[in-house]
């Protein structure tokens, strides 16, 4: 009797029982149940003792020509829990033929709301704020100004990137009485509404720099948008302009950032992401007090985290099982 070949999975994170479960019933697991991250050095040297057919990893893990190439020929696919992909090879998947399924779609709620938590906590400068109750400040100073914050109202906001997860952001900051929303990237976007023709603006990339009160970045990390926000974007931004990143980390030079915010080049920054993940405790950024930094959890909800899972493991199950995936991604048109 001929045993049937089950594919091998590597994942190199920790996931709920459930999917665990499904995937046991298809594929042969390289799976450890534990919370602490895998090294880059213990993923490459899982894949060499047992090259894998597939590899199922999230955003954190990078996923190079080193670790693809470990893979061999038995590497087929690349299930990435995640919507972006800078962290994986992509030139390396095409040159080998690898499949890459990933999970965009899902995460546009979550990390619009993160997005706006973020800026809020920023323009009222919350985590200073909370400190300060910790440090026994609060009811020390006689300053009417003491702790004030920048407000929405009537402001210019500028979203670098009106994608899905950008003109989500744009939709939750309208009942904040902003005035105007210019959006830069690619291309202008068409609004059937009146009210939204006159609330959006497209414009260059300068222009939304000189305008905006608060300018949020929600591109997609590349060639083009690798350092974006470097010295000479920051001198084109207002003194008391606050800058929100929920993209990626690599967009912002983050040496020009400190010294825009030490300098008061700008007023703060609110960062969920940076170079590199996570951020070292003894950054330069984090001894700013107009710099708020969260840990990357602009998906951190439970339902879009149990949403990405599944789809990942349907597109896993679809993969080896030869249909189309949920979700691909077309390497062929990157």
């Amino acid at each position: 009797m001929t045993s049937i070949i089950r594919p091998r999975l590597f994942i190199t994170f920790q996931m709920s029982s459930q999917f665990i479960r499904s995937l046991k019933r298809v594929f042969d697991l390289d799976y450890q149940d534990i919370p602490a991250c895998l090294s880059h050095e213990q993923i490459l040297s899982r894949i060499r003792a047992n090259p894998p057919n597939a590899i199922l990893f999230p955003a954190t893990a990078k996923i190079d020509k080193e670790v693809i190439s470990a893979g061999g020929d038995k590497l087929k696919m690349l299930a990435a829990f995640s919507v972006g992909y800078n962290h994986i090879d992509i030139k390396e998947c095409k040159k080998r033929s690898i499949s890459i399924g990933y999970t965009p779609g899902v995460l546009t709620d979550t990390t619009a709301d993160s997005a706006i938590t973020l800026l809020l906590a920023t323009s009222r400068r919350i985590a200073e704020a909370m400190r300060t109750v910790r440090n026994g400040e609060w009811g020390t100073s006689s300053d009417m100004m003491w702790m004030c914050g920048k407000p929405l109202i009537n402001s210019t906001i500028g979203i670098v990137g009106l994608g899905r997860i950008g003109l989500a952001i744009a939709r939750r900051l309208q009942p904040f009485s902003i005035q105007r929303i210019l959006y830069s990237g690619t291309c202008e976007k068409y609004f059937d509404s009146d009210n939204d023709k006159k609330l959006f603006k497209f414009v260059q990339f300068e222009e939304l720099l000189h305008e905006s009160d608060f300018v949020i970045i929600a591109c997609a990390l590349n060639e083009k948008t690798t350092n974006m926000f470097n010295k000479k974007a920051f001198e084109q931004m207002k003194n008391d302009a606050i800058l929100i990143n929920i993209a990626r980390g690599g967009i912002v030079d983050q040496d020009a950032l400190y010294d825009a915010l030490k300098n008061g080049q700008i007023r703060a920054a609110g960062l969920d992401v940076t170079v590199p993940e996570p951020l070292p405790t003894d950054h330069p950024l984090l001894t700013l007090e107009n710099c708020t930094i969260f840990p990357h959890i602009g998906s951190a909800d439970e339902y879009a985290r149990h949403q990405m899972a599944q789809i990942c493991v349907d597109n896993l199950l679809n993969f080896f099982s030869g249909k189309p995936m949920v979700h691909q991604l077309q390497i062929d048109k990157l």
